[in-house]
């Protein structure tokens, strides 16, 4: 991580691949502005074939590698995206 890249965090609570086609999103458009997080999730061969067939379309590669962490209070990112909460379901 360079002194300028911000720190963003990518969560899904439901543990979908959204979050890392959202993380594979920012890095084609800005990958020097941020230091890119997700929640640490096991991802399925389905889950990941059908992400990188979604990327493919626009052009743009999934990423192979991401730094994942749990949140907490002990870690601090400059900004957090929610992805999927659950809020549409209920």
């Amino acid at each position: 991580m360079s002194k300028q890249q911000k720190r963003i965090f990518f969560l899904c609570a439901q543990h979908s691949v959204r979050e890392l086609m959202a993380a594979s999103l920012l890095a084609a458009q800005a990958a020097d502005e941020w230091d890119i997080w997700i929640t640490p999730t096991i991802f399925s061969a389905e889950d990941i074939a059908l992400a990188r067939q979604v990327l493919d379309e626009v052009h743009i590669p999934l990423l192979p590698f991401l730094q994942s962490a749990e949140p907490s209070f002990a870690q601090t990112w400059d900004e957090g995206i929610v992805l999927c909460s659950g809020a549409t379901d209920q």
